[in-house]
């Protein structure tokens, strides 16, 4: 799940999110504005400036609630939380016991620690390069996804929570989860980054906490006071206020001395990184702070002012320094840190085409871009590659929809939905073989292309289906797809097919001619199917047509210029077709431009389930069929029979076998015998009882046997990496997000 999500029901095409959205990571589809995870930096600014309540923050309170009722905790507390509960602080740290925390610790030691590694840092290297300070979790979001160059400024130092959880680790053990409460949002980001996961168990925001609090009738008015658990601090208070962090390494902020600069809050943030970027700033020290110190943070939820939260803060900090205990220093705690830059290549328009979207929009002269900002951009050119990149709409533009009408708005939502189309095809293809990977990466660039495109396989492998994805996912996709058997069309009448004829051309013409193949094509797709089967004497016409662009009707003199995309296919080996004189090697030339081969059924077996679950699923939609089952012993004669008419044969098969069983299970009995004849009987297949018995050991379904498997193997990843969600779902080859799908669906949560 991503830290920040949009509640559908709630966003009200406002776009208020997109202009606040200080890096443009929300995309918009339907309307419907949605938080694109690998570019949000967890921010807060969208959650913040929706009026309509449509963003939520992934909430992580049942998660701690659980924790607490079965093992010992420890509540990391950010030193912020006198800004955020305002009454006495001793009262706060006694409702985290009354919740049931078993010790409260501060954040503000860590703070100390990662404050001498600055300072320590910082004498070293100051003269060597531009140095940012690495506290704020939006900060590290920003670099590594926006200016990924940067990261090698960062300074390689944990944040103030990481060493703070190390220290409490060394101190109490591992058998205490840590739960980190604050005001930033990133946090939660932070805990499952590479370089720190593991560390910190949950964070809860300060909104979360009295939600809480409310949710389980704990006042603070009415609770004892407690005092803080070791181990104790006192400078690091101070931490969460602007320029806190220098003034906790003793670092002073001389503004005639540049070699250390304070950047706070979002503007400042922008302008010192561009400043980078651009070679500005050489060999400062960068104390930088996405906002005006953790106090702002937008979790901090109290209204009162700034500078009142500041005076808080400042007070207990005083306070603390006053009454300062001396506590054991760990110096041996690891508080060196690596970094990830986020690779953001991605196809970007040229100048021509962001001018061919502006024009979709009405835009024709400079002085039609208003950039009035009502899409949430900050101009219209920066809306027009957010419409390319498929994270914006046409419908965006206000003043174009007030006073156009939509013609040229349709024809590009068309070419956006084409886009569209494209990466449902990539996320949806029914295969999983490596081969089928490589056919995926060809039908893309064919389809962004004109070139001639020729498809090889065997009978029955899908070089049909293959040219209809082309042309879905090209730019002609509202034009003509015709589909041309060469094969099924005697030698005689083949040529007026594909070029048409004049009135009277032969006996038995039409009077008023006919249009050929070719023409009704044109602006689209003609796929010209078993080419391999054409006599020499069409292949010659065939290569003038690819030559010259040109047609010329059975009975007239007057060409005809085309614009047809021409998609080839053979189940033939044309070299040996050309070796033989049955094809042209010109024509061969001409065709073999973008050229892959379809692989057959037969090298492609882990494709075969998937492939079958598909065909059942159509068949019980077109024809109303019951859902069956595959047993085990057919998924594995069909991975050893030959297949010779490829997925036709395996669809064939599948209906047939729909037909006739009558079972809810499919077995090897049912199979038609030259199947079974073909496959090896000295294989390690039970035929007899994957045919007619029940599992020695169980009577369990299919079904119920994979949850078993499934459910085993997420207990074994979960015990072998001591619960770690994230590194349990990498083991198991699967996303965080499905990882906690499975959990709940095997109540393992």
């Amino acid at each position: 799940m991503a830290i920040i999500s949009t509640i559908y029901n709630n966003c009200k095409h406002c776009y208020a999110c997109i202009r606040n959205c200080p890096v443009k990571a929300i995309k918009v589809e339907d309307g419907q504005a949605q938080i694109i995870e690998k570019y949000c930096i967890n921010c807060g600014q969208c959650r913040k400036v929706c009026s309509q309540n449509a963003k939520e923050v992934q909430n992580d309170k049942d998660n701690v609630l659980n924790l607490l009722k079965k093992q010992k905790t420890i509540a990391l507390l950010a030193p912020s939380f006198v800004a955020a509960f305002e009454k006495d602080p001793y009262r706060t740290i006694g409702v985290l016991k009354e919740l049931g925390f078993d010790k409260v610790c501060e954040v503000a030691y860590g703070a100390e620690l990662v404050a001498e590694e600055y300072n320590k840092q910082f004498v070293r290297d100051q003269q060597k390069k531009p140095v940012l300070t690495s506290p704020c979790p939006v900060i590290i979001n920003l670099v590594e996804k926006h200016y990924p160059k940067l990261t090698q400024y960062l300074m390689p130092v944990v944040s103030p929570m990481i060493a703070a959880s190390r220290v409490l680790q060394k101190m109490y053990g591992n058998h205490y989860s840590i739960i980190f409460i604050g005001p930033c949002i990133a946090k939660k980001s932070e805990i499952t980054h590479p370089h720190v996961e593991g560390d910190v168990d949950y964070v809860l925001t300060f909104t979360e906490l009295k939600e809480m609090l409310s949710e389980n009738k704990i006042s603070i008015d009415k609770t004892p006071k407690k005092e803080l658990d070791k181990p104790y601090a006192s400078e690091g208070a101070v931490f969460p206020l602007p320029g806190g962090l220098l003034k906790a390494a003793n670092l002073e902020n001389d503004i005639l001395n540049h070699k250390i600069i304070t950047a706070e809050g979002e503007e400042d943030v922008f302008e010192i990184l561009d400043a980078i970027k651009t070679k500005q700033i050489s060999n400062s020290l960068i104390d930088i702070l996405y906002c005006k110190g953790c106090i702002d943070g937008p979790e901090i939820n109290n209204d009162k002012s700034l500078f009142y939260r500041k005076k808080l803060v400042a007070d207990f900090a005083k306070q603390k320094l006053k009454s300062k205990k001396e506590d054991k220093r760990y110096t041996n705690i690891v508080l060196t840190r690596e970094f990830s830059p986020v690779d953001r290549s991605e196809i970007l328009p040229d100048d021509h085409q962001i001018s061919e979207i502006l024009k979709a929009t009405g835009k024709i002269n400079k002085e039609d871009q208003l950039n009035c900002g009502a899409c949430g951009y900050n101009s219209c050119k920066e809306k027009a590659k957010a419409v390319y990149r498929g994270v914006a709409e046409i419908e965006m533009c206000l003043p174009y929809l007030l006073e156009k009408a939509s013609t040229e708005a349709a024809k590009y939502k068309e070419e956006y939905q084409r886009i569209k189309n494209f990466q449902e095809y990539k996320d949806s293809v029914i295969s999983e073989s490596e081969k089928m990977q490589e056919v995926k990466s060809f039908i893309y660039k064919a389809a962004k292309c004109t070139s001639t495109v020729l498809l090889l396989g065997e009978s029955g492998t899908g070089k049909g289906l293959i040219a209809e994805t082309i042309h879905i996912c090209s730019s002609r996709n509202d034009k003509p797809f015709i589909k041309v058997n060469c094969s099924a069309i005697p030698e005689s009448l083949l040529e007026s097919e594909l070029f048409g004829y004049v009135g009277g051309a032969f006996t038995g013409a039409d009077k008023n001619g006919r249009k050929g193949k070719f023409e009704e094509a044109d602006g689209g797709i003609i796929f010209l199917d078993e080419i391999g089967d054409m006599s020499l004497s069409m292949q010659a016409k065939i290569l003038h047509v690819l030559q010259e662009k040109i047609v010329q009707r059975v009975g007239s003199n007057k060409p005809k210029k085309i614009n047809t995309h021409i998609i080839a296919a053979t189940n033939k080996d044309l070299t040996k077709e050309i070796e033989k004189g049955n094809f042209r090697e010109d024509l061969y030339y001409r065709l073999n431009v973008l050229t892959t081969t379809i692989p057959p059924l037969r090298e492609r077996t882990r494709d075969i389930p998937v492939l079958l679950e598909h065909i059942s699923q159509k068949l019980c939609q077109e024809q109303g069929f019951s859902p069956k089952k595959f047993d085990d012993g057919v998924i594995k004669v069909f991975k050893q029979y030959s297949w010779p008419g490829n997925i036709r044969e395996l669809e064939n098969i599948t209906e047939r076998l729909y037909n006739l069983v009558e079972e809810d299970t499919i077995k090897i009995k049912h199979l038609p015998q030259n199947i079974i004849d073909e496959v090896n009987l000295d294989s390690d297949i039970d035929f007899d009882s994957t045919a007619n018995k029940s599992s020695p050991s169980t009577n369990k379904t299919l079904e119920e046997v994979i949850a078993k498997a499934e459910k085993d193997a997420i207990l074994n990843a979960l015990n072998n990496t001591r619960n770690n969600r994230t590194k349990a779902a990498k083991i198991l080859g699967i996303h965080r997000t499905s990882l906690y799908e499975k959990l709940r669906k095997h109540k393992l949560d």
